[in-house]
């Protein structure tokens, strides 16, 4: 299939690119991300929607970009959608599969507009009953969260990220914070705030001894780079995270799980659904249930992590962890991660195609 792509997000693409070109599928992506200098893209002039307008998606918009468009995009066998899914919209007048991959909430940027949302939800089943979309979740928390909201069901395929396949090869023992607002208190270990590089390159990440990630949200593009570059990883065990969630919040942990926490907002979402809706950012206990689904607590699929349970127990680990073991054995858990990514992926474009005799 020659598929087409328009996207807010860079590396969740670029990893779908990989993956279907492996396939013997294409993809031809525009690119209206911040971030596309990561993989030396440019960014792209669209009209109707682009980095500018997307927030103000509605219906009109969504007729204007096909009657814009038609001609240039008919061409195509099928869509991808990223960021956002609400982009899925703007293809229903092509009557062609869309496949659409959550990896993070959803409903961007109708979070806090009930008929929009509503919107959104209904024209992702009406594609879904006329066997034209195939919705995938890159995480667990997004599959659970996109269920839970539109009622249909989401299949589980993590992001593989084979560009950052960089070969590990530290140099010392200098230590990487992923961290998004502050130094750890940390002493006697050499660290480099991630932050401070400013633009990397994947060859420079390959040079540190670890990660050391506080996640600012429940799936990070950028934890899937690093377990693919078979870096050592370093995370707060789930009951450090919900410490400094609750006490120290300065540090970022779990500041962007909710698009309502993200703009400054609590109270009930604009579409309610029950008292454990995860968009209660403020309830600790709905938040300890729903980082269960974090992918790097899901042994299956990232293993080989390792985990702490307070700062200084984190100086020890970081002092005594055999590294280059955890390197290898990530490596050899890569192997079966990648071919296992590849044929669920398979599966999906072989059964999109069966549906819609191509």
């Amino acid at each position: 299939m020659k598929l087409f792509n328009l996207d807010l997000h860079a590396t969740v693409i670029k990893d779908l690119m990989d993956i279907f070109e492996g396939l013997g599928h294409s993809v031809d992506h525009w690119s209206i991300s911040s971030h596309s200098w990561v993989h030396g893209w440019e960014k792209k002039e669209v009209d109707v929607v682009n980095q500018y307008t997307w927030k103000h998606l509605n219906e009109t918009m969504c007729r204007r970009f096909y009657q814009r468009y038609r001609d240039t995009l008919c061409m195509y066998d099928a869509f991808v959608v990223t960021h956002t899914p609400a982009f899925a919209l703007l293809y229903r007048d092509f009557n062609k599969p869309i496949i659409v991959v959550a990896s993070t909430r959803y409903e961007a940027p109708f979070t806090m507009s009930k008929r929009k949302w509503e919107w959104l939800n209904n024209g992702l089943s009406e594609l879904s009953s006329q066997h034209l979309l195939c919705r995938v979740a890159n995480n667990k928390y997004d599959q659970q969260y996109c269920e839970k909201f539109t009622n249909i069901s989401w299949t589980h395929i993590p992001s593989y990220c084979d560009h950052a396949s960089t070969p590990w090869r530290p140099v010392g023992r200098r230590f990487l914070v992923d961290s998004k607002h502050a130094l750890l208190p940390l002493r006697n270990v050499n660290t480099v705030l991630k932050k401070a590089l400013g633009r990397f390159k994947w060859a420079d990440m390959s040079t540190y001894a670890g990660v050391i990630v506080i996640p600012y949200n429940v799936s990070v593009m950028t934890v899937f780079e690093y377990y693919t570059a078979c870096i050592p990883l370093f995370f707060p065990s789930k009951e450090f995270c919900m410490e400094l969630y609750t006490r120290f919040p300065h540090l970022g942990i779990f500041s962007e799980i909710s698009w309502m926490q993200i703009a400054g907002i609590q109270g009930p979402t604009a579409l309610p659904i029950s008292p454990n809706d995860p968009n209660n950012y403020q309830k600790a206990d709905v938040v300890a249930q729903w980082i269960n689904n974090c992918d790097w607590f899901d042994a299956t699929w990232m293993p080989h992590i390792t985990y702490f349970n307070s700062f200084p127990d984190l100086e020890a680990k970081l002092r005594t962890a055999d590294l280059e073991d955890i390197s290898k054995k990530m490596y050899t858990h890569n192997i079966i991660r990648k071919q296992k990514i590849a044929q669920l992926w398979s599966q999906q474009l072989n059964n999109l195609m069966a549906q819609n005799g191509r």
